[in-house]
């Protein structure tokens, strides 16, 4: 007939048995709780050998949980050294770009002439798009391309905008 130490001990074994899943999860904190609950229902009942087997576990997952959280510090650290590092090359990249830009800024009138109606054309044909007046948006894409092919590539590139314009007016074609 089982006693009432025979409970606790069940009641501690199964406290062990959760701290070995707990620590197959990575949740440290846990497990050490679970086998402190475990080590105190020991204490009860007297079996040192196992208080100070759990003593060890204990101190080992203390250990494991501080070695992580150092590993997640240097992990964080080194992310926010390469954001910064990748920050630093954007901004270095965009000054090039402005610079770029600003090198072409003087552009010739009829060149400032299509860029302009390049924007107009841009503002209509999305009201256009969102109104769901597609026959005419792909027509206005179209003028658009002729627009940006009209500029020479040397004096400004806008190959990026022409091949978004070709997908969006295939894109609306299989809407139509």
């Amino acid at each position: 007939m089982p006693g009432p130490f025979d409970e606790l001990e069940k009641e501690a074994e199964s406290l062990e048995t959760q701290s070995k899943e707990e620590f197959n999860r990575k949740n440290f904190i846990k497990a050490i709780s679970l086998l402190v609950e475990a080590k105190e229902i020991y204490k009860k009942l007297g079996y040192n050998g196992k208080i100070g087997m759990l003593d060890k576990r204990i101190s080992q997952l203390k250990n494991l949980d501080k070695f992580e959280k150092q590993d997640t510090i240097e992990k964080k650290k080194s992310e926010i050294e390469f954001q910064q590092q990748v920050n630093k090359v954007l901004g270095e990249r965009e000054r090039y770009h402005d610079k770029k830009l600003a090198e072409k800024k003087v552009l010739p009138p009829k060149i400032t002439n299509i860029i302009e109606k390049i924007n107009l054309v841009k503002k209509k044909v999305e009201k256009e798009e969102k109104i769901g007046k597609y026959s005419r948006v792909i027509g206005r894409y179209e003028y658009l391309l002729e627009l940006y092919k009209s500029i020479p590539t040397e004096i400004v590139n806008f190959t990026n905008e022409i091949y978004e314009i070709e997908k969006k007016i295939a894109i609306i074609r299989e809407k139509v």
